[in-house]
């Protein structure tokens, strides 16, 4: 049975085993994108070259390359989400990365992991944030 346009929009979006490339097909951090703080503002910053976003979907069924214009991410959950935001200003949440890219993100993925963290549990010390980190990159 087909989603109507309000199902599928309802329908969060995942991408995994991503990877973003510039217009040089080069490796690049989805990080120097523009940021979204909040749902109700525009992106902060300004887009300076294309990027595009390279992955998987529907558990490896549909394979995806879009260009991408900014980047948010969100503590609320159980564990945090980063989205990026397609020229079509449609937002894909980020699964797992693909294994060669995950170096190019990982100082953004440990910032948000450590903002995520200590959003939890304000009264951590600096050991249990220490702990966590490891056993999330290990």
């Amino acid at each position: 049975m087909a989603l109507s346009e309000d199902e599928a929009d309802a329908v969060p979006l995942l991408v995994s085993n991503y990877h973003f490339v510039d217009e040089k097909n080069e490796p690049i951090s989805f990080a120097l994108l523009p940021i979204q703080w909040n749902k109700d503002e525009g992106v902060d910053g300004e887009k300076k070259d294309e990027m595009f976003l390279y992955g998987n979907m529907d558990n490896g069924l549909q394979r995806i390359y879009k260009e991408v214009v900014a980047w948010k991410f969100d503590l609320l959950d159980a564990i945090p989400e980063i989205s990026v935001c397609t020229k079509d200003n449609v937002w894909i949440k980020l699964g797992k990365p693909r294994k060669s890219f995950e170096e190019t993100i990982r100082e953004v993925l440990i910032t948000v992991h450590c903002l995520h963290f200590t959003r939890m549990n304000a009264e951590a010390s600096g050991k249990s944030v220490w702990e966590y980190l490891s056993k999330a990159f290990g």
